[in-house]
């Protein structure tokens, strides 16, 4: 038993690292601000895509929504979520601007389901990053929901609420398998 917990413990590791290099090479290295975020959906809110990297041989894909600021048409949230190879469970990667509050949690929901709780785990230049293993509840929300909802507070412990529209996510995230 104390094995497979390394082996899983060392998964999650290396899950956890691919995801935010990954998430680093897509979203760049600029940070956006905060200011004017909008808690609706932004007009610029599109179906869920797929995007793929990969050597020509093997491809790595992962189903992707990305919420901007409209005045501004700086980047507020990104999310991809991804199918690894070598793991059961799908993975998230959310990345939000500076300057959230990195000593409360995230809050990940599907429409008026349960909260996920989940810490910020790093910050770069490029944003503030939360990686999660999706529990199998949450991806079957996601699959036929229309809104994913995310909620956490900037340094100055004001709420920030944003949705993120579903449609699409499911025929994206089953191409990315």
């Amino acid at each position: 038993m104390v094995g497979a917990d390394r082996e899983a413990k060392g998964l999650r590791r290396r899950v956890w690292r691919a995801a935010v290099t990954i998430a680093a090479a897509l979203f760049g290295a600029g940070a956006p601000l905060l200011g004017g975020a909008s808690a609706q959906t932004p007009d610029n809110a599109a179906a869920w895509r797929v995007e793929c990297t990969g050597d020509g041989k093997v491809l790595d894909c992962r189903a992707v929504q990305q919420l901007f600021n409209r005045e501004t048409r700086q980047l507020v949230l990104s999310i991809l979520v991804r199918q690894p190879r070598d793991a059961k469970a799908a993975v998230m990667m959310i990345q939000v601007p500076l300057g959230i509050s990195l000593t409360d949690p995230m809050q990940i929901k599907v429409d008026a389901g349960q909260p996920e709780r989940q810490a910020v785990q790093t910050c770069t230049a490029a944003g503030c990053f939360v990686g999660l293993s999706v529990p199998d509840r949450l991806l079957a929300a996601m699959r036929t929901g229309t809104e994913l909802k995310l909620s956490f507070v900037d340094g100055s412990k004001k709420a920030i609420d944003l949705t993120v529209p579903l449609l699409g996510f499911g025929l994206a995230f089953d191409k990315v398998k």
